[in-house]
């Protein structure tokens, strides 16, 4: 009897990994939108911008090497809101993300990872979450989106 009662712990715990599982393949990429600290009028898309969208760089750098994290810009479905920006930072573990938004202004994104156990069955996976902006902490809404605030 205890034989089978091992051997049926073990078929349950192993029949997780067996047949069509799905795995969490992690959330490596954030949307964001720079917006004015003050009135929080769009800086990069509508009729505030300040900055042209197609000169935005987001990089970073690791002893010699710079990595570019190249943006999407992305239609936003919510009322009354402008595009936005979609960036996939991938799984190097960067976790300073520089923002240079013209040839004289360059801001400081904190990203931070965290590597989630997939136990029993699948591979761990990486989560990402934008955490500061220039020192400032920063909120992500509840649709996703994080407000660069200058």
């Amino acid at each position: 009897m205890k034989n089978l009662i091992k051997l049926l712990c073990i078929f349950t715990i192993s029949s997780c990994c067996l047949g069509n599982r799905k795995c969490n393949q992690g959330f490596t990429s954030a949307t964001f939108r720079i917006v004015n600290k003050l009135t929080s009028q769009d800086l990069v898309f509508g009729s505030n911008a300040i900055y042209n969208s197609r000169n935005i760089q987001f990089f970073s750098l690791k002893n010699l090497d710079t990595t570019f994290h190249i943006p999407s810009i992305v239609s936003n479905s919510s009322f009354g809101q402008d595009s936005v920006f979609f960036i996939d930072f991938g799984k190097q573990l960067l976790e300073t993300v520089y923002l240079n938004l013209n040839n004289a202004d360059i801001d400081t994104l904190s990203l931070l990872y965290t590597r989630e156990d997939g136990s029993p069955c699948c591979d761990y996976y990486i989560n990402i979450k934008p955490l500061s902006f220039n020192n400032t902490y920063l909120e992500t809404t509840t649709t996703g989106i994080t407000f660069l605030k200058k």
